[in-house]
């Protein structure tokens, strides 16, 4: 019996416009403390532990004028889940203890926000609005907010009156999911629900700031240039507009972003890419959040520019205005409307299912805005062609009413001369040439641009193949030879008119060399560039495609109504069959700078950095972004081409192809595709076997810098490796991981507070199993040792924890995972996904998921205590590998950080691994890694298995 998960979401109409002015951030932190036990259920972490511990999952989320809760848990336990849930809302306990501890972890939220260019840019544009209007506050909340510039007795006594006033019944949105009937819905809600408070006051009066005037200001009228962290040129274009909640039938903004944006022939973006000043574009309203308010809306133009582009930016800028100025003079177009129109009402009718909880959610937000009628369909619906609307939407696109911010890294830090106060982001503006404003408003429409043209992309057979006898369970193989395998299954569950093909195209070439990893990185980003503008059309007629690197080639993946997938398919073919005489060196030149911005983009982050630096050292071959960014710098023309001119000369093609497609097409299909390609089979013993190494016996270190000095924020990843996969092992870990989720996240973030992303995850690395511990904290609260002695001391507890665990405890446990894994799919992809890694791995075991409940059953108490107390210190299977990643202890403040203030040209360094020196006090009992290969050349390197029992 397959099984869905029940789910549940509430939404409050307050959010952060709403903070009190003395107490920013108020709004977000009541969001967080109610989740802090309540008079019924006083345990801090009871409602946490009561989803986590029955396989569930919960968050909640404050934005602008909403704080919306969800969870989602087995069906069993809905009634239950729900009492805590609404207690929340009933009788939070918010105690003065947990009050000042929960702001620790509103501040390492903070932290983790401040390298954010997105949470940057957006905190300086709220400073853009008029005096006292709510858009122009500090949404976040930090320790400056919640305690230095408040005593605690004022934040305990603001932040219930916050609750009092704001969380009352008749602002409050509730969803729920399940397949109970709808009586007894009703019941459970009644039953849990009927004592939330109702104060029947109105909610703030916001009325005063509503319309087009919310950004009426000289300081919004300006150019505004910025110095992003991350290694990008950009430049955005942002007008205020009257907001849009109530034009939801005819969506005009999405209609003027629809065209603006669009990538196909004539657009914006596509002249704009000939040109190679800009190779990325995203238009409208983000429909949410700060953009999308009950006083205004933005509409934003943002453009990925090249380094030729910034050069160009008036000319950027004129080309910009000169479509917008098209767009006028052609005036609304029912043509398009009627095309928008029919695509959307088709993804409507053959919309996958979303997951229950991310449903709920959007549901509960959606009933603030839309009538009963419209909650589900009120956002993504057209309902009438308005083009009054969408006329008056036009003319907020004026160049009067623009604001224009410039993002580079190469801006030198002398041109800033101011700061913005919380996320000390240094800016300097100046006003819009008025001449440029007059050249705007005149200009004409280049006669390149033109609107877009009928989509051929556009699907209108949906009819169904009819379905073979006796189909499989599972994905057969219907065709190999030296070069293919292909594996195919109908589909007799979903009966949607969709398809998924999916491919793996094997070379050697890319990973031979580490030069050859960044020719096969380059490969692909130059190659979605040139399909940008034949495949826009497929895409936003949802045909879908993915092309990206992975560890043996190139893995492509089409997918969506099955009529045009093959004309998309072989499209995709023919570029990447005629790649090398469709480039010229000045665009290769370009695309080169990108990846070596984007692998820049990469190793910053700590999170990715992390990861790169532990893959390095498990894996036999893995490249970190940090040795491809510096490779890169010497790929020249003549070196590409020929990669790309010899890429599929010896390969192996793995395929899947699942959904509305025959036997006979598919392999047809397949065999165009190899065909265009002008695939050739491998050479003997060239193919790339994905090897692990294996961590000795013992603790293992590696202890990194932050890249960014500006950065606070470390992390510490602690994995523990066990052995050669086996359902038994696999599921003995996961049993484990399922356990161990809740008390770990209680005691390292509610309790200790060590930092806002605490979370243990089952790791299968190439067929070797393990599972890490992964904290991010802030070099100024805790050291990274520190850090791993907590953890440490947690797994001490958590063995002490598994002694004193009984049978009814472990089948708890058990039920959670089996309901888990027997929740039916939601939608084709989920089978296809698991079906895929099955064939990329070579396990082809496609029958996983029984043979795991079948062996869960069989698992006891003593085999977990066992293997947990084998895989702990001093265990006889103990073998840790700790990733420090290491940020700046000094101040964020980046006006005063001399290192921020010389960051150069990110392209034109040379990045490698700065290791932390071991000392005279670093614990001898431990190995420190400072050169990650001279450690991997002492290392075993594990055989390649496939799965077992």
């Amino acid at each position: 019996m397959f099984l869905t998960q029940a789910a549940c979401g509430l939404s409050v109409g307050v959010g952060s416009f709403s903070d009190p002015p003395e107490i920013p951030g108020l709004a977000h932190f009541l969001e967080h403390m109610v989740f802090m036990g309540s008079e019924k259920y006083s345990e801090e972490n009871d409602f946490d532990a009561f989803i986590k511990k029955r396989g569930g999952s919960d968050n909640a989320s404050t934005e602008c004028e909403l704080t919306t809760f969800y969870f989602e848990i087995q069906e069993k336990y809905l009634l239950s889940a729900l009492d805590r849930f609404a207690q929340f809302f009933i009788k939070p306990l918010m105690k003065k203890d947990a009050i000042t501890r929960e702001r620790e972890a509103v501040e390492s939220e903070f932290q983790m926000a401040l390298p954010s260019d997105f949470c940057r840019k957006e905190q300086l544009f709220s400073s853009f609005a008029r005096s006292n209007h709510p858009a122009t506050k500090f949404c976040w909340g930090n320790l400056v907010t919640l305690r230095d510039n408040v005593t605690d007795k004022k934040l305990y006594e603001e932040l219930h009156k916050f609750k009092e006033r704001h969380y009352s019944a008749h602002r409050m949105k509730l969803a729920i999911q399940a397949r109970l009937p709808l009586d007894v819905l009703e019941d459970y809600v009644t039953q849990c629900f009927a004592d939330v408070p109702n104060n029947g006051l109105p909610a703030d009066d916001f009325t005063l700031f509503k319309g087009s005037n919310s950004f009426d200001t000289p300081s919004f009228r300006k150019i505004y240039k910025i110095k992003p962290i991350k290694d990008i040129c950009q430049v955005e274009l942002t007008w205020s507009m009257p907001p849009l909640h109530d034009l939801y039938k005819s969506k005009p903004h999405q209609y003027v972003s629809w065209i603006i944006g669009y990538e196909g022939k004539g657009s914006l973006i596509s002249y704009l890419r000939r040109k190679m000043w800009c190779l990325g574009i995203f238009s409208g309203n983000e429909e949410s959040g700060f953009e999308h308010s009950s006083m205004y809306a933005l509409f934003n133009l943002s453009l990925m520019l090249t380094e030729q582009g910034h050069k160009h930016l008036p000319e950027v800028l004129n080309a910009i205005f000169s479509f917008i100025n098209l767009m006028r003079k052609e005036g609304p177009q029912k043509r398009i409307y009627d095309e928008i129109h029919q695509i959307k009402e088709t993804n409507f009718r053959f919309t996958d299912e979303s997951p229950p909880a991310e449903y709920v959610e959007d549901l509960c937000e959606s009933m603030h805005y839309y009538p009963p009628r419209d909650y589900i369909t009120g956002s993504g619906l057209y309902f009438e062609y308005n083009p009054e609307a969408i006329q008056i939407c036009l003319n907020y696109l004026t160049p009067d009413d623009v604001n224009i911010i410039i993002f580079d890294k190469k801006f030198n830090d002398e041109d800033f001369d101011k700061m913005e106060p919380w996320f000390k982001t240094k800016y300097t503006d100046m006003e819009i040439p008025q001449e440029w404003i007059e050249c705007w408003r005149t200009i004409e429409p280049f006669s390149e641009f033109h609107l877009p043209l009928p989509n051929m992309f556009i699907t209108d057979d949906f009819s169904l193949i009819s379905m073979p006898a006796n189909i499989s369970k599972y994905p057969t193989k219907i065709y190999t030879d030296e070069i293919t395998e292909v594996w195919y299954r109908p589909d007799p569950k979903f009966g949607l008119p969709e398809c998924y093909m999916y491919f793996y195209i094997i070379s050697p070439m890319a990973v031979c060399s580490l030069k050859g990893a960044a020719l096969m990185d380059l490969f692909i980003a130059i190659l979605k560039q040139l399909l940008v503008e034949s495949l826009y059309p497929a895409t936003v007629a949802e045909l879908n495609h993915d092309i990206h690197a992975n560890d043996k080639g190139i893995m492509l993946k089409v997918n969506g109504f099955n009529q045009k997938l093959p004309l998309l398919l072989m499209t995709i073919a023919k570029c990447i069959a005629d790649i090398p005489t469709l480039i010229t060196e000045e665009f290769f030149e370009v695309m080169k700078q990108e990846e070596i911005k984007a692998y820049y983009n990469n190793f910053v982050k700590p999170k990715k950095l992390v990861r790169d630096v532990r893959l390095s050292i498990l894996m036999f071959i893995h490249w970190m972004a940090t040795d491809k960014h510096a490779a890169i710098h010497n790929v020249q023309f003549p070196e590409f081409q020929n990669f790309v001119s010899h890429f599929t000369d010896h390969v192996y093609i793995q395929s899947l192809v699942q959904g509305n497609m025959t036997k006979e097409d598919v392999i047809k299909n397949v065999q165009e595709c190899v065909k265009i390609l002008k695939c050739g089979p491998l050479l003997p013993n060239t193919m790339q076997q994905m090897r692990v190494m294996q961590i000795p016996i013992g603790s293992h270190y590696c202890k990194v810098k932050n890249f960014n000095s500006t950065d606070v924020n470390s992390v510490v990843m602690n994995y523990y490796q066990s052995g050669i996969s086996s359902i038994k092992l696999l599921v003995i870990i996961e049993l484990l991981i399922m356990y161990m989720e809740e008390p770990l996240f209680n005691q390292l973030r509610t309790q200790e507070q060590l930092g806002y992303n605490v979370f243990c995850l089952l790791r299968d690395t190439f067929g070797i199993l393990g599972y890490s511990i992964t904290v991010y904290t802030q070099a100024d609260k805790y050291s990274t040792e520190h850090v791993d002695n907590r953890i440490e001391a947690f797994l001490t507890m958590f063995n002490n924890m598994l002694q004193g665990i009984l049978e009814k405890d472990l089948d708890s446990i058990k039920e959670a995972v089996i309901k888990l894994k027997q929740c039916a799919d939601i939608h084709l992809k989920e089978e296809v996904d698991r079906n895929w890694s099955e064939i990329i791995t070579g396990d082809y075991m496609f029958d996983r998921i029984e043979n795991e409940l079948n062996m869960i059953e069989h698992i006891t108490i003593d085999e977990l205590r066992e293997w947990m107390q084998s895989h702990t210190i001093n265990g006889n299977n103990f073998r840790k590998l700790s990733v420090h990643v290491i940020g700046s202890a000094k101040s964020t403040d980046m006006e005063n950080n001399e290192a921020n203030s010389k960051i150069e040209n990110a392209g034109n360094i040379k990045y490698s691994l700065d290791y932390i020196p071991v000392t005279e006090e670093t614990d001898k009992s431990s190995v420190y890694i400072t050169d990650i290969q001279g450690y991997k050349n002492q290392l075993y390197t594990y055989p390649v298995k496939h799965t077992t029992l």
